[in-house]
């Protein structure tokens, strides 16, 4: 930054100089909703999951009783990834800079650099979503897409949590998309006993969802029926960062410690500055380490869109 590009700074007159952006507080973050978030003080995080023991069997009097072996299922590893961002300002541009809108100084210029880590984070988490039909950036821990219509069980078979075919939210999909989700077994046949809690959808689907999530009665047929949907108190998570107009995600709590989408935070944003000594000017910077994946992604089934 300096005096040529933002020039109207040294001209007295103007009323104020507005920041493109805004300052992102915590509570307004949407990627915590979407996973877990851990902490980490290695290099690296690694997740296993295996499959439980079967069903009891009948034993026959004077016959010993059956022994069964839990089976190990894949391992994932998390390489938290550094991310920085930084800005230099000129000595003569904080002499003669006029508005205190500016960022010009270490606190400004770490709540400027704050909120463009608070982007990072959601775009990173929403891209498990964004693109889970697909194994081009993430998959799971079966080496398949992240929703999968041909997710392996370890003792044999298989599960899906992707809808098929795709449909775009209606309440005929959502009832499909419950019902399929509530009776997922898990790898030993056993079922998961799982209740959605959230579905996340564009804003372009938010009209859609407060429909089919508050309305008293079937808000698609005219015969007053209620609407059962109501029943399951899912709420939604309307999401800009979330690309795909038409389609949906139901979101249940992670069953057990390693399932589900997981963000570890290496280490949160820290910041920096410091002077140049042959010109004068200011630098600001800003790093973090994060790393966001999913071994077992047991927890939540999507819907393409039509």
């Amino acid at each position: 930054m300096n005096r040529t590009t933002f020039n109207k700074l040294v001209v007295p007159g103007l009323f104020s100089m507005a920041v493109s952006g805004y300052q992102r507080k915590a509570k307004e973050a949407i990627w915590k909703q979407l996973c877990t978030v851990k902490t980490s003080n290695r290099a690296y995080e690694e997740s296993a999951y295996f499959a439980g023991l079967g069903m009891p069997r009948v034993k026959a009097e004077g016959t010993p009783i059956s022994y069964d072996d839990q089976v190990q299922g894949p391992t994932k590893r998390w390489n938290h990834k550094t991310y920085g961002l930084g800005c230099r300002v000129t000595e003569e541009l904080i002499d003669d800079s006029l508005y205190p809108e500016v960022p010009t100084e270490m606190g400004s210029m770490t709540s400027e650099i704050g909120a463009s880590f608070a982007e990072l984070f959601e775009v990173l988490v929403h891209d498990i979503y964004n693109n889970g039909t697909a194994t081009t950036y993430h998959t799971a821990g079966d080496s398949l897409a992240v929703f999968s219509a041909s997710h392996v069980l370890l003792r044999g078979g298989t599960w899906s949590n992707l809808l098929s075919p795709a449909a775009d939210l209606s309440a005929t999909s959502l009832q499909t998309a419950i019902d399929n989700f509530t009776t997922t077994k898990d790898d030993t046949g056993k079922y998961q006993i799982i209740k959605p809690r959230y579905i996340l959808v564009h804003p372009n689907n938010a009209w859609k969802s407060y429909e089919l999530l508050e309305s008293g009665y079937d808000p698609e047929t005219p015969n007053n029926s209620i609407n059962s949907i109501k029943k399951w108190g899912l709420q939604p998570i309307v999401s800009p960062y979330y690309t795909d107009t038409d389609a949906f995600t139901l979101i249940a709590d992670a069953p057990n410690a390693n399932s589900g989408v997981i963000a570890f935070m290496r280490r949160k944003p820290k910041f920096a500055n410091d002077g140049d000594f042959e010109t004068g000017d200011l630098k600001f910077k800003g790093t973090a380490r994060f790393s966001v994946e999913v071994n077992k992604p047991s927890n939540i089934y999507h819907s393409a869109g039509a």
